[in-house]
């Protein structure tokens, strides 16, 4: 039985593509992130009919197009886009291929109406048809804009010449459609403040390592969660969101021995420019009020990286009664970190490679 429905694709681009192995974890990543912002986003109640890479393909039954709903759900949509990588460029911590692009990707919508029919894959129903096959056709066209939405003219007919009028040629004939950019929409992005640095004022310990890995591939090793109970000692799980890229603010627990745990933000400060920067803040250390520590990488002509680690508290009162308790603990602690750091790395680890872990 046939139905007519609105057909709506928002399509992500921008990445090219990485050799890196963490390049591409990250983009992935950061991918999965737009779409369910886009997929949340959805004022006109449209039904997801599949994630397809890095675009969404949605539809909604219904006998007339609400032209002016239609633009408020793309307006909306664009927005929390680009508000979303506007905040990931104030709070990312990685320097990846990834990461430093993601604020260049782009996003365009394509919409068209038509009737449709169903069919059933394993249990959930898919629309089916010549307009489905229309409505991805349609993405690839002449539009000479990175971000733009395309609305056929079965979405608005088109009564007059316009100069975002155009005619596509595809394998199924002619189809004629409107195109609006988008930009103007950025000047309406809120102000996103940064995160600002809160350096406790006790510095606690202060080592520095040399490690025989670039600090890229060691900064990735320290902040990527997924690696770091393979060199972390006394800590017996940690939880985290799996499918976010680790950045300034970002949350994760440390369960401890006895199930005691700590609560803790990844957050950052200034360094060298020819320096990496990777930190965690608690406020729940025992005899501190602010704890954090820091790992500093800096590489050598060598191509190996010198790691400065710091470490920083603000005590509670009296605490600083247990300041040399809290060295000595420290000093032991991660001394043992740290061996087992090298011994990682010298067993051939490097996170570039998909069979490292």
């Amino acid at each position: 039985m046939t139905k007519n429905a609105l057909l709506f694709i928002p399509d992500i681009s921008g990445f090219t593509e990485f050799v890196q192995h963490t390049a591409i974890s990250h983009s992935k990543h950061i991918v999965s992130e737009l779409l369910e912002i886009l997929i949340d986003c959805n004022p006109l109640g449209l039904e997801l009919a599949e994630i397809e890479g890095d675009a969404l393909f949605l539809y909604k039954i219904v006998e007339k197009v609400e032209v002016t709903a239609l633009e408020d759900q793309i307006k909306a949509m664009y927005l929390a886009f680009h508000k979303h990588l506007k905040r990931y460029e104030l709070q990312r911590i990685c320097n990846c291929g990834a990461c430093t692009s993601a604020y260049n990707l782009k996003i365009k919508f394509v919409a068209h109406y038509g009737e449709i029919e169903f069919i059933s894959v394993q249990d959930s129903k898919k629309p089916f048809g010549a307009n489905v096959i229309k409505v991805h056709r349609l993405l690839k066209n002449d539009v000479p804009l990175d971000e733009y939405a395309l609305l056929t003219d079965a979405v608005m007919p088109l009564h007059e010449e316009g100069e975002n009028n155009m005619v596509g040629r595809y394998d199924f004939g002619n189809i004629s459609f409107k195109y609006k950019p988008l930009q103007h929409l950025k000047k309406e992005l809120p102000e996103i403040e940064p995160i600002p640095e809160n350096i406790p004022k006790h510095k606690l310990y202060d080592q520095t390592e040399t490690i025989k890995m670039s600090a890229n591939d060691l900064y990735e090793v320290i902040s990527n969660f997924d690696y770091r109970l393979l060199w972390t000692k006394g800590v017996d799980k940690l939880e985290y969101e799996k499918n976010k890229v680790n950045r300034a603010g970002e949350k994760h627990k440390c369960l401890f021995n006895k199930n005691a745990d700590i609560t803790q933000t990844t957050v950052t400060k200034s360094v060298k420019k020819n320096q990496l920067v990777y930190g965690e803040s608690t406020t729940n250390a025992p005899f501190s009020k602010l704890f954090n520590n820091y790992f500093v990488l800096e590489e050598t002509e060598e191509g190996y990286t010198k790691m400065n680690i710091q470490v920083f508290a603000d005590f509670k009162p009296f605490g600083i009664l247990f300041k040399p308790l809290m060295k000595r603990t420290l000093k032991r602690a991660i001394s043992e970190n740290i061996k087992e750091l090298v011994l990682l790395i010298d067993s051939g680890f490097s996170p570039n490679s998909v069979d490292s872990y």
